[in-house]
């Protein structure tokens, strides 16, 4: 019989170890360390991401119960005590990099379109938290929680980069943390309007699609002719607040739509002359990729329930658990198969330790035939059998 090594060391080959323990060894991770090692308590938190396990006691005892794969993975047994040391102590950019390692293997593996067809999804999800177990994640008077501020690429269905920050931070703010590139068109929400960041991306060359807030102030250059009975305006527009001339004196459009699903009316503001109304509306709609986003990992992964209660250890869980988004989306992308991401994570759950190749994991049985059985039934009747 062909040997196959564990589903979950299929998933982690993809990570170096000698490429991870860089990272380790520059953030001094390992240092004075006995027994807990960082290449330990990355698989352990990759072990609770796809095994759904759900609080640290329920990991310690599942991981250690695997413990005859533990030597192919290069692991050994953990504590409780030792894990929930490390992950509230360790830098929590070892996982970071780590991300961004993984995510630049999942872009080697995708066709690479034009740089005029780049298109990035930019928007935050809240994950909430129990303020008197998470004190310093003070949000509300009664709640607690962390924002997850995120590019998306709705092509590869993979975030470009993410970041953490308290839920209290404006998402005008810590969009000035995101990379912006040059070429490529951004589209968000109303929360990001902001007209100095509007010329900051006009005058690097960079397109955005955002929503118009009713209370901004303009002067209209040039009205449009529309075919589509959706399309209600299509106007190239200056803004003309004291506010607006300041800190965006460039022309801009403006579209008005009627988004026949539910009637409502939108206005959407951009930089981009050149596309046409319908295109715009287009690529503002395609933002429900990111909504889905935010619902499948939700969903799917270990950040709403933490293992860890310091702001470190919270930060390294959901670190992880894009890390496994990438693991799961690297398995779908080298193996092709045609199941969605949430299929091969409940296949890949419940075979972590099966020792399986993936492609046969991600394969469906063939269905046995059920004429033979009918077949000999008929023999019988007529008395050949």
């Amino acid at each position: 019989m062909k040997h196959h090594n564990s589903v979950f060391q299929q998933l982690l080959k993809v990570i170096p170890r000698h490429q991870f323990q860089k990272v380790v060894d520059r953030h001094n991770g390992d240092h004075r360390i006995r027994t807990l090692s960082c290449w330990t308590q990355l698989v352990a938190m990759m072990f609770a991401q796809l095994a759904s396990r759900v609080s640290i006691r329920d990991l310690v005892e599942n991981f250690n119960t695997c413990h005859s794969h533990h030597y192919h993975l290069g692991v050994s047994r953990i504590k409780r005590s030792s894990l929930s040391d490390a992950n509230s102590h360790r830098s929590a950019s070892i996982f970071s990099e780590t991300f961004f390692f993984l995510l630049q293997k999942v872009k080697s593996h995708l066709p690479r379109g034009a740089a005029s067809d780049m298109v990035r999804l930019i928007d935050s999800t809240t994950i909430d938290l129990n303020v008197n177990q998470f004190e310093w994640a003070h949000f509300r008077k009664t709640k607690g929680g962390i924002k997850l501020h995120t590019v998306y690429d709705p092509e590869a269905d993979t975030p470009t980069f993410f970041e953490l920050t308290s839920a209290k931070v404006n998402d005008r703010k810590a969009a000035q943390n995101l990379p912006i590139m040059a070429g490529v068109t951004y589209v968000f929400d109303r929360a990001y309007d902001d007209y100095s960041w509007y010329y900051e991306m006009t005058c690097q060359g960079t397109l955005f699609v955002g929503r118009m807030k009713s209370s901004a102030v303009y002067e209209v250059i040039e009205t449009r002719a529309t075919k589509e009975n959706f399309i209600l305006e299509d106007q190239i527009i200056r803004l003309s607040s004291d506010k607006g001339r300041k800190d965006c004196p460039t022309y801009l459009r403006r579209v008005k739509i009627h988004r026949e699903e539910d009637g409502k009316v939108l206005v959407f503001i951009s930089n981009d002359l050149k596309r046409t109304a319908v295109e715009i509306a287009a690529l503002y709609k395609s933002r429900w990729q990111i909504e889905l986003f935010f619902k499948w990992i939700k969903q799917n992964l270990k950040i709403k329930r933490f293992i860890g209660r310091s702001e470190n250890a919270v930060k390294i869980q959901v670190l992880t658990a894009m890390i496994a988004y990438l693991l799961l989306r690297l398995a779908q992308i080298t193996t092709r198969c045609q199941l969605s991401l949430q299929q091969i994570a409940r296949r890949i759950s419940l075979n972590l330790t099966g020792r399986r190749s993936l492609l046969e994991l991600f394969s469906d049985p063939p269905e046995k035939s059920g004429g033979s059985l009918l077949q000999n039934q008929g023999k019988l009747e007529l008395g050949y059998v």
